[in-house]
């Protein structure tokens, strides 16, 4: 289970071909969350949204990158699940809690890695938390159970809750 920035490197009808995996690690104390959170501590106290491109950016600063997708890759079995990661939105204090937003894809073929969006227009969602926050900024920031205990994607689930259209645009406004 990771997640990875990938070129888009060409779309055809509803197939993507997506190349140069980088691997970005979202937990730890040098996770994107962590720097996010602890460089923009007034936001993260309220409730707020990372859409890709912010996230692109804390991922790889002196890079100004387009065309790219982050994209959560789980395989059981001989099976790969890729789901392509829309937005996070959340709020910090003493821990961080976050709704990451998916739409799921279709692998087409393993090499070059193609892929198409789902046929049905639908976003999936996870509740996720983090031990670390503006209040606590020297905790581990490693993954922990929501609330809700939802947070199968990086704790081990494989099932995922559906969420409303992913009509809505991402952009660096706190969410209400």
């Amino acid at each position: 289970m990771s997640f990875k920035s990938y070129a888009i490197r060409s779309i055809a009808s509803d197939i993507i071909t997506l190349e140069d995996p980088q691997p970005l690690v979202f937990s730890g104390r040098n996770g994107l969350i962590a720097k996010f959170v602890l460089s923009e501590k007034e936001r993260a106290m309220r409730p707020w949204k990372l859409c890709v491109g912010e996230i692109h950016a804390l991922a790889f600063p002196a890079k100004l990158l387009h065309d790219r997708a982050i994209v959560f890759e789980q395989s059981e079995d001989s099976d790969r699940s890729l789901m392509w990661l829309q937005s996070v939105t959340g709020i910090s204090n003493a821990k961080t809690e976050m709704m990451f937003s998916f739409m799921p894809l279709a692998v087409v073929s393993q090499n070059p890695l193609t892929v198409r969006r789902a046929s049905v227009d639908r976003a999936y969602g996870e509740d996720l938390m983090l031990d670390g926050g503006v209040l606590s900024p020297n905790g581990p920031w490693n993954w922990k159970k929501p609330h809700l205990a939802l947070g199968g994607v990086v704790l081990g689930s494989s099932s995922l809750s559906p969420l409303a259209s992913t009509g809505v645009v991402c952009d660096a406004e706190p969410v209400a």
